[in-house]
């Protein structure tokens, strides 16, 4: 038992030198779980910011590609069926299940300048045609809104103007109707 002794006690001087140690790793354990606790939250919340800045990028693009259209409608019925009036226009979304619509309204298809056609002047009236062509150009204003199913609530709004140009083309005399209403040319936004 004798030679045990001496080895006990080493031993227990060893442990005897440890303890002023003893419990930094554990602080130092918590204090590394403390810092990555921050990164992870911190990391989270920017994750999340950048979902609502994502969708509310992709809402923004859809609003705009609706009035976009808008302005197209516009433009297909000056040119097929000579309708130069306003008008509001409903367009589902397709991509959601919660019945969200776009509602498009449209300023008349307003004239802004008539000239002289660059590329018909022999069919101007005349030495070889009887009708009179020029080159028009119109304004139009789309207002695109995104509403809930109930139509109720607004969720975004985008307005786009545009300049279209049509020739050759005979000066369509229902294109002037707006002149009359100021309430329709309040519509047109330059």
């Amino acid at each position: 038992m004798d030679s045990r002794t001496p080895l006990l006690a080493g031993h227990t001087r060893r442990c005897q030198g440890l303890r002023p140690q003893s419990g930094s790793a554990y602080i130092v354990t918590l204090l590394a779980l403390v810092v990555l606790t921050i990164v992870g939250l911190s990391l989270a919340l920017v994750t999340q910011s950048e979902m609502l800045i994502g969708s509310n990028e992709r809402t923004i693009q859809k609003v705009f590609y609706a009035a976009n259209s808008g302005i197209s409608i516009a433009t297909a019925n000056a040119l097929v069926s000579a309708d130069y009036s306003s008008k509001v226009v409903t367009l589902a979304d397709p991509g959601t299940l919660l019945g969200l619509v776009h509602e498009v309204e449209l300023s008349p298809f307003f004239p802004v300048l008539s000239s002289p056609c660059n590329l018909c002047e022999i069919n101007n009236a005349g030495e070889y045609g009887s009708k009179q062509y020029f080159k028009n150009d119109y304004t139009v204003t789309s207002v695109a809104t995104r509403k809930d199913a109930a139509r109720t609530v607004v969720l975004a709004r985008k307005t786009i103007s545009a300049m279209v140009e049509i020739q050759p083309q005979e000066m369509p005399v229902d294109a002037l109707e707006p002149f009359d209403d100021p309430a329709e040319l309040a519509k047109i936004k330059l």
